[in-house]
């Protein structure tokens, strides 16, 4: 049983499996961000992630009045590819296949970890 992709639920298990990521929390240790995903064309139901030093604190769904440090997307069938590794994060962001906005500089300086953080998507039981 899993949970709706980018659903509330299914946000709040990715939180934990992020925090329980020790090598993922020790390589942010200084990166603070609000981070927001959704589905192309479904903005509406974003879901988002408050991240301080590199540790989870807040996950739910996205306030629709509020700007995020962060913000990716993608189409379902491209979100299913990252979450399953068959496409890479920076191969996806290269070729628009993941949507980004923010800052570029912030992203590459911590890409290793942010590549981690988009694979551990496939640890999170998903109902596609």
């Amino acid at each position: 049983m899993g949970y709706k992709f980018l659903s509330e639920e299914w946000i709040k298990a990715y939180a934990e499996e992020w925090n329980n990521n020790q090598k993922l929390r020790d390589s942010l240790k200084s990166f603070s961000a609000s981070i927001k995903y959704f589905v192309e064309g479904n903005e509406g139901d974003a879901v988002a992630i408050e991240v301080k030093n590199g540790e989870v604190v807040q996950a739910g769904k996205a306030d629709p009045n509020k700007k995020y440090d962060f913000e990716l997307w993608a189409t379902p069938e491209n979100w299913q590819k990252l979450a399953k590794g068959e496409m890479g994060p920076r191969a996806a962001m290269l070729t628009k296949r993941l949507k980004f906005k923010g800052s570029m500089i912030t992203a590459m300086k911590y890409m290793s970890a942010f590549e981690e953080s988009l694979r551990m998507m496939s640890r999170v039981p998903t109902e596609w």
